[in-house]
């Protein structure tokens, strides 16, 4: 359900649970934080907590399903001209809007990318930047003949993505979210764009 439609009192206590996991996790770690410790943290009783949540794990999920809907909600869907133009130097505005929203929700990447209080779910992370992936070439407006198989260089791809925004937010001072978008951009145009046997537009 989108943000918008769920009742403010809701998203508040769904956000103060979240934090509440968040904090305790980044003290003791994920796998030591029990459902009752997150209540208490976020100041309400255990009946509350499972009003809203199963378990913990549902709580990740939902904030997962929340980053996915705001990245979403602020790409474009690309077109055949913008998709058979690729310009490293110039990267597609959804590059720049993808470490937008990782800077702006820098509490969860860095949790799991990072820090490793939320290491577990980097997988789930790596899902979500394939199937991008995944979408955006099955739209592509021209044959594709890659050198390597398709799906060594999806995997490829997403490792590549996932260190790239790991050390991104290592950084400081760290450079913005359009001068990252170029080295990811310059990255895929002499690796997995070139594999995939697209032509850049010339630099």
């Amino acid at each position: 359900m989108p943000d918008a439609q769920i009742d403010p009192r809701v998203q508040r206590t769904r956000r103060a649970i979240w934090q509440a996991l968040l904090r305790l996790s980044r003290a003791r770690g994920y796998g030591a934080v029990t459902v009752a410790d997150i209540a208490r943290e976020a100041g309400i009783n255990r009946s509350t907590f499972y009003a809203h949540f199963p378990d913990k794990e549902a709580v990740i999920g939902d904030e997962l399903a929340r980053l996915k809907r705001d990245l979403r909600a602020r790409q474009e869907t690309p077109t055949p001209v913008s998709l058979a133009r690729f310009d490293p130097a110039e990267p597609h505005p959804n590059a720049i809007r993808w470490f937008e929203h990782v800077a702006e929700h820098e509490a969860f990447y860095g949790a799991v990318l990072v820090t490793g209080e939320l290491a577990p779910f980097e997988r789930a992370i790596a899902a979500q930047i394939r199937a991008y992936a995944e979408a955006r070439l099955r739209g592509w407006p021209a044959p594709l003949t890659p050198e390597i198989p398709l799906d060594a260089l999806l995997s490829a791809s997403t490792a590549m993505n996932i260190g790239l925004v790991r050390w991104w937010l290592q950084q400081r001072p760290r450079p913005a979210p359009r001068q990252v978008a170029v080295i990811q951009q310059k990255l895929m145009a002499r690796g997995v764009i070139a594999l995939l046997g697209i032509t850049p537009a010339p630099e």
